[in-house]
């Protein structure tokens, strides 16, 4: 009989990296902390200067396809209104994590610039 625990069930979401390329990553919930050390890990982008604690803002990303539930805290919002380049949907792939709900989403890398 197959697992079909949480923990077992694969899910992917597509990112797009800041040189315009699209990758779907397939992951297992709560392989990674958060977004960021997926797409660190596994797509080898040169994001997350603060390892995760919502103080640099080069992991930023936009959402570009689904929603997220989790509400910003007072750390990614305070980080993001600093950023130049931040759109309705930013959000620090920091404080994402890596579960069902992000399942089939999209996200950009906008980073800090």
């Amino acid at each position: 009989m197959p697992d079909t625990s949480l923990a077992n069930q694969r899910y992917s979401v597509t990112i797009i990296l800041l040189n315009g390329e699209k990758h779907v990553v397939e992951f297992r919930r709560h392989a990674y902390n958060n977004l960021m050390e997926l797409i660190v890990n596994e797509l080898y982008e040169n994001i997350g200067d603060c390892k995760g604690h919502a103080w640099c803002g080069t992991c930023h990303v936009e959402v570009v396809s689904g929603q997220l539930d989790e509400e910003r805290n007072r750390d990614e919002s305070m980080t993001l209104a600093k950023l130049p380049n931040t759109v309705a949907s930013s959000r620090l792939a920091c404080q994402i994590m890596t579960d069902e709900l992000i399942d089939s989403m999209v996200f950009r890398v906008l980073g800090d610039v």
